[in-house]
Parts: C-alpha cells; structure tokens; sequence
C-alpha cells in the first residue's frame, strides 16, 4: 500500500476497489492474523476530534478507506500550498470545494476514489464467488440480514452465506454473538451497527473468533441490500450529493448531514490555516 494520507488525525489509505479486493484476498489466505477494514466519512472524522479512543480504533485497522466525497476533497484542499493572507485561504477552500463540482478529476489527486462501505459489500460478495470465501451479515433489524442475503444470493448465486444475525452492540450480548459466529465459520464478517458502535465491537471481539480474517463495518449497506432503504442515484452519488439525497429523505438525518458537511469543511478549513478549534 502506499503511504497514508492523514486527515485531522484520521489515516486513510490512497486505494481504489481493486486494491481493496487484493488486499481481502491477502487477508484471507494469511492464516491466523485478523483484520479489520474501516470505512472513514467526514462525519466520523468530525468525531473523532472529540474521541481519541474512537480515532485510535480508525488508525489500528488494517485498511481505512474513504467514504465520502468530503474525504477526498480535504485531501485535495490540504495538499494545496497554503494562502499567506485570510481572506486567500477563504477564496482557496471556496474555490477547492467549486472543483468537487466543476472539476472532479482535480481532487483525486491524492486520494484516487471513493471507497464506500455499500459498494464494498456488494464487490466483495462478488468477489467471494470465485474465491470461496464464506460470508456474514451481522446487525440491522431482525430479519434485514436475511432478505438481504436471499436478495445478494440472487444476484450472486455462487455466494456462500454462512449466518446472520441482527444481535446489538452492547457488551453484555458480545459472547453470544460472538459464539454464534464462531459456529458458523465465516471467512469475513460484516458488522452494521452504525458508526463509532460497529467499529468499537470490531475492535473488542475480533480477537475472539476462530475463522474470521476480516471484519468490516458497514454501516447501513444491509439495508441498502435487502432493499429496506434506497441509495441516492448514481448521478448524484457521481456528484458527491448523497448527502443531499439523505437529507431529502431522511430529513431527521440533518444533525448528521450537517456535521458530515458544514462542521467537516470548517475543521478542514481551520487546520490547514493553523486554527485552534
């Protein structure tokens, strides 16, 4: 891999999706070792100035992808030589961000693509038909993991699902869970708990399981699988406007989306000035 970019102290690696299915396979056929892959936003970014364990748990995965728009733009941005006067750093960011719009190639000059939990799922099942590797979908509601498999099975029909299960993210549920998995021998385990809970379990059970290689939060990409929630169109996702479409849809998202937004670009905009928050 090469040398990771780091964005208010959140690592992220400069892949693509290939990389990313090069780097399971390697995972998986490792033997022993355990890894866990992450899946950055600006949101959690956001949170991880206020949660030093929660960015520490980011910085140990084995692979940090980025997922969102935003994440690419701030690597872009803090690239750029830095504006000797204000009121230059403010037409620069203003300007940067315009290119997300208007000349998307130029900020994926560090960073070359979009990472996104939801795309991951569906390459890496595809993937999984001509590796054999076995699969689990844990979190969601009771019973989304289900339809969710039986939907992937459709269009993956060589896919191999070991279990599900919808469980919780709390402590005193970790040993069940974690035996129920154990039983079921996955290869790799997808966790969609929500971000930071997903990634906290991850990082205090992934040492318990005898078959999993890898682990990954997802997010809400079980929804998205069985077909429970929908994703925003291609072309606005090709514009980096999902977030736009969640907040049209899922307007009690607005806390979240603006924290992923508004909140993201002002601490983007304050570190590359040298700005205490």
């Amino acid at each position: 891999m090469k040398e990771k970019v780091n964005i208010a102290g959140v690592e992220f690696d400069a892949v693509r999706y290939i990389d990313v299915l090069t780097a399971v396979e390697v995972f998986v056929n490792q033997g022993h070792q355990k890894h866990m892959i992450v899946t950055p936003n600006p949101e959690m970014v956001v949170y991880s100035q206020k949660h030093e364990d929660f960015r520490k748990i980011l910085n140990s995965a084995s692979l940090a992808v980025p997922d969102g728009i935003g994440i690419l733009w701030a690597a872009h941005y803090l690239s750029l030589p830095r504006s000797k006067s204000g009121f230059g750093g403010i037409i620069q960011v203003i300007g940067s961000l315009f290119q997300v719009f208007f000349k998307m190639k130029a900020i994926y000059r560090v960073l070359p693509a979009r990472v996104t939990g939801a795309d991951l799922l569906f390459k890496i099942v595809e993937e999984s038909q001509k590796k054999g590797w076995r699969i689990y979908l844990l979190g969601a509601a009771p019973g989304i993991a289900g339809i969710a498999i039986d939907r992937l099975c459709k269009k993956y029909p060589k896919a191999v699902f070991s279990g599900s299960f919808a469980g919780t993210p709390a402590e005193t549920h970790e040993d069940e869970l974690c035996e129920r998995i154990n039983l079921a021998e996955p290869d790799i385990l997808f966790v969609a708990y929500g971000s930071p809970a997903q990634e906290e379990w991850i990082h205090r059970n992934l040492h318990k399981f005898s078959s999993v290689k890898v682990a990954i939060g997802v997010g809400g990409a079980i929804d998205f699988a069985a077909g429970k929630a929908k994703r925003a169109p291609k072309l606005l996702r090709s514009l980096g406007l999902e977030w736009f479409w969640r907040l049209i849809t899922q307007p009690r998202r607005f806390k979240r989306i603006w924290n992923a937004t508004f909140v993201f670009v002002k601490l983007i905009f304050r570190l590359k000035r040298g700005i205490d928050s």
